[in-house]
C-alpha cells in the first residue's frame, strides 16, 4: 500500500527538486529582508501547491476535452521529462537559468518573485505539471489514494518551502558544486521516472506487442 505513496514522493521531490529551488531562492530574494522573504516562500509555497493540485485534477478534462489519451500524454510526458532529466545530469538548468532570456529580464524587474518565476517556472515547472498529471492518472480515483497524493504534494512542497527559508545557509554550506551535484543526482532519477513512463504509454498503446 505504502509503496505506491513512496514512488509518488521520491518522484515529485525529485521533479521539484527543493535544493534547486533554494537555489533560485537565494538569488531572486537577495535584497530582500527577513520578513520579505519568509512571506515570498510562504506564498510561493501556496500558489505552487494550488497550482500542481489544481493541474492534477483538471489535466484528465483536459486532455478528454482536446481528445488526447493517456498513452500518447504518458509517452510525450516521457519525453518531455527525458529532456528535463538530461539538463538536471548535465547541469544545463539550475535556478534561475531555467527561465529563457525574456523570462530571467522578467524576473529581474519584478517586485515580488513569489508568483513569477519562483512558483511558476521554477518550483512547478513543465516536468512538475506532466509528472502530477500522470500519478494521478494511475490512480483509481479512490478517496484514500486522492487523499494520499494529495498528502504526498503538500509534503513535498513543505520540503521545499523549508528548503527556501534555509536557502543561506543550504547554499553556503553546498556550494554551486553541490547544488549541481544534487542536481545531477535528480536528474537521474527523474531520467528513469521519464523511461518508465514512456514504457508504460507503449505498454497501454500497443498491449499485444508487450505481452
Amino acid at each position: 500500500m505504502f509503496g505506491p505513496i513512496f514512488y509518488d514522493f521520491v518522484t515529485l521531490l525529485a521533479i521539484i527538486n527543493p535544493v534547486e529551488a533554494a537555489a533560485a531562492f537565494a538569488t531572486l530574494t537577495g535584497s530582500f529582508g527577513p520578513k520579505q522573504k519568509a512571506t515570498i516562500a510562504l506564498r510561493s509555497s501556496i500558489v505552487a501547491t494550488l497550482i500542481l493540485l489544481g493541474f492534477g485534477f483538471v489535466g484528465e478534462a483536459l486532455l478528454n476535452a482536446i481528445g488526447v489519451g493517456f498513452p500518447a500524454f504518458r509517452i510525450a510526458g516521457g519525453l518531455l521529462l527525458l529532456r528535463v532529466g538530461f539538463n538536471m545530469v548535465f547541469a544545463k538548468e539550475t535556478g534561475t537559468q531555467r527561465l529563457d532570456e525574456d523570462e530571467q529580464e522578467a524576473a529581474a524587474q519584478s517586485d515580488d518573485p513569489s508568483v513569477f518565476p519562483l512558483a511558476i517556472p521554477i518550483i512547478t515547472g513543465p516536468g512538475a505539471l506532466t509528472t502530477i498529471v500522470a500519478i494521478l492518472s494511475k490512480k483509481d480515483q479512490t478517496p484514500f489514494e486522492i487523499g494520499a497524493v494529495v498528502v504526498v504534494v503538500l509534503v513535498v512542497m513543505a520540503i521545499t518551502f523549508v528548503s527556501m527559508r534555509a536557502s543561506s545557509a543550504v547554499t553556503r554550506v553546498l556550494g554551486p558544486t553541490g547544488v549541481n551535484a544534487v542536481g545531477r543526482i535528480m536528474g537521474v532519477l527523474v531520467s528513469a521516472i521519464a523511461i518508465q513512463l514512456v514504457l508504460d504509454g507503449v505498454e497501454e498503446f500497443f498491449p499485444a506487442f508487450t505481452k
